[in-house]
């Protein structure tokens, strides 16, 4: 098992996820301005919705270290291990942001948790289905394309850009939980 840690960079997963949620209540009141590409209309998306990207295109990375012949010839069902550390990660952000959110009164804690599931559920998606080394870019790409396209008159996002509603929003976290339970499906399914 240990071996399974050290190949999958679980340290640095873990460094990642703690350094998102330690730095995210940090910059709640930053926000990175964005210019929609149809409209031009001005508006901002905060930092703390956009900071899962990092970690979650670490545990992207990490899953994808080892070879996908290694599954095959392995003992334990390997894609199910990975989901089930996976799992594991989310549900750590999850308790860990909700902590945040009570304790410090972080009003953004429940959108970097709820984003971190969505954007780990489509790297997922697009690992699955592409590449590996496409999940990473492909989870870097939503927040450019959303600040592109996905806000509306008065910088208000649209329903679809679920990464950068607020922190309540049933929308959003409805299209994050989705997202995850469709990924973590895919990752835990047998690769042939």
């Amino acid at each position: 098992m240990i071996w399974w840690l050290r190949a999958h960079a679980a340290v640095a997963c873990a460094a990642a996820l703690v350094a998102c949620l330690v730095v995210a209540p940090m910059l709640a009141a930053s926000g990175i301005p964005t210019l929609a590409l149809f409209g031009g209309a001005r508006g901002s998306i905060p930092i703390p919705l956009v900071l899962p990207v990092l970690p979650v295109c670490v545990l992207l990375y990490g899953m994808s270290r080892t070879p996908r012949t290694t599954d095959v010839t392995a003992v334990r069902n390997m894609p199910r291990l990975r989901a089930a550390a996976l799992a594991l990660a989310v549900a750590a952000t999850v308790v860990i942001a909700l902590l945040e959110a009570a304790v410090i009164d972080f009003p953004l804690g429940f959108a970097v948790a709820r984003n971190t599931l969505g954007y780990l559920g489509l790297g997922l998606l697009v690992r699955r289905w592409t590449e590996p080394r496409y999940g990473p870019v492909a989870v870097a790409a939503v927040p450019v394309l959303c600040g592109l396209v996905g806000l509306g008159p008065g910088g208000i996002p649209y329903f679809w850009m679920w990464p950068a509603h607020p922190s309540g929003s049933l929308l959003a976290a409805t299209a994050a939980l989705a997202l995850f339970g469709a990924g973590l499906a895919a990752e835990a399914a047998h690769r042939k």
